[in-house]
C-alpha cells in the first residue's frame, strides 16, 4: 500500500469535529446578514456608527463602487471586533462555508495535511460510507476555492497599544482564511476526485486557540438518516449542533433555547418563503432528535407562538 493510500485509510478514522468559535470567527462567517450590511452612498470610505450585535462591537465601512458589483449592493468588507482589532476581509462568507471550514480544520487537527473532497463530505455528513454527488462536490470545491482566495487582514496595533502586556505581539496579521491548494480530476482508489493540500494553519484557528475558544464534538452528530445533505441542511446542522454545545459550555451566560428566527438569520433564511422556513423547521427538529438520541441533550420542548413553532428549549 502506498503512503498516499495509507493517508486516506487513516482519514476514515477521524471522529471529532473541531470548530473555532470566538467572536472573530462568528463575525467573519456571518457578514452577509443584513444587520452587518450598510452602504455608503458617496462611494467614499467612511465609518458607520458603531453597533453592538450579539455581544460583538461592530463598526463597519464599505466601498460602494467596486468593479463588477451593482451600485447599491451591500458589500461587507471592513469591520472591528471588540478585543481583536480592525479586520478587513476580501469577500463575505456564510454558514455553509463555515461547515466546510470546520471539516478542513478537523482534518488538520487530526494531523493530516491532505484530504479528498469526498472525505471532507463524509466528515460533514458523519457517515464514512456516503459519496458526494457531482453537485455536492462542486459546492464544496467552490467554497474551498472561495476561502483559499479570501484574504483577511487583522490590525492589532490599537489593541496592542491598549494592552501593554501584549506589546511584543505583531501589529498586523495578513493571510488566507484557509491556506491550501487543490488538484482536481485526480483518481484515488479508482474514483475521480479533488485532493486538497493544507499549506498552513488558518489564522482564525490560531487566534481562537490562543483565546481557548474552540468547540469539539463527535462527527456522528452530523449523521442524520434519510436526510439529503444540501447546502441548506449542512448550514442548519452545523449551526444548531455548534450552538447547543456553546450553551453547554456557557450555561450561566446563555439560555438553553434556540429560536428559529436566530437560525434563519444565521443560515441565510431571513427572507425565505413560508414553505422554505417550514422545511427548515423540520430539519431543526431532526437535528434536535439526533442530539437527544446521541445523549447530548436529555430532552427538548418545542415552543409555539400561536400555530407556528418559534423556538426549542433544551434540558441537559
Amino acid at each position: 500500500m502506498t503512503d498516499e493510500k495509507k493517508k486516506f485509510q487513516i482519514q476514515r478514522r477521524i471522529r471529532k469535529i473541531t470548530s473555532p468559535n470566538d467572536k472573530l470567527v462568528k463575525t467573519v462567517f456571518n457578514l452577509p446578514a443584513s444587520e452587518y450590511a450598510y452602504v455608503i452612498e458617496s462611494g467614499e470610505r467612511d465609518w458607520v456608527t458603531e453597533k453592538k450585535i450579539r455581544g460583538v462591537d461592530v463598526k463597519t465601512y464599505f466601498w460602494l463602487k467596486v468593479i463588477g458589483v451593482p451600485e447599491g449592493k451591500k458589500i461587507p468588507t471592513h469591520f472591528e471586533v471588540d478585543g481583536i482589532g480592525t479586520v478587513n476581509i476580501s469577500r463575505p462568507l456564510n454558514e455553509f462555508d463555515r461547515a466546510i471550514f470546520d471539516a478542513c480544520i478537523s482534518t488538520q487537527e487530526a494531523g493530516l495535511k491532505i484530504a479528498t473532497v469526498d472525505f471532507l463530505f463524509r466528515i460533514m455528513t458523519g457517515d464514512d460510507k456516503k459519496q458526494p454527488t457531482r453537485t455536492e462536490k462542486t459546492a464544496i470545491l467552490e467554497s474551498i476555492g472561495k476561502m483559499m482566495t479570501t484574504l483577511i487582514t487583522i490590525d492589532f496595533s490599537e489593541a496592542r497599544e491598549k494592552m501593554k502586556k501584549y506589546d511584543s505581539a505583531p501589529a498586523r496579521l495578513v493571510g488566507a482564511i484557509l491556506p491550501c491548494q487543490y488538484l482536481d480530476g485526480v483518481k484515488v482508489n479508482g474514483q475521480e476526485t479533488a485532493i486538497i493540500k493544507f499549506l498552513d494553519e488558518s489564522p482564525l484557528l490560531e487566534i481562537a486557540r490562543a483565546k481557548k475558544q474552540i468547540i469539539n464534538y463527535p462527527s456522528a452528530l452530523l449523521e442524520i438518516f434519510n436526510q439529503n445533505n444540501t447546502p441548506l441542511v449542512t448550514r442548519i446542522k452545523s449551526y444548531v449542533i455548534r450552538r447547543v454545545h456553546e450553551i453547554i459550555l456557557h450555561p450561566k451566560d446563555l439560555r438553553p433555547t434556540i429560536t428559529f428566527e436566530d437560525v434563519f438569520k444565521h443560515c441565510d433564511l431571513a427572507n425565505a418563503t413560508k414553505w422554505q422556513k417550514q422545511d427548515a423547521r423540520k430539519i431543526i427538529f431532526e437535528v434536535t432528535e439526533n442530539l437527544k438520541a446521541q445523549g447530548v441533550i436529555r430532552s427538548f420542548e418545542k415552543k409555539k407562538d400561536g400555530k407556528v413553532y418559534h423556538a426549542i428549549s433544551f434540558i441537559f
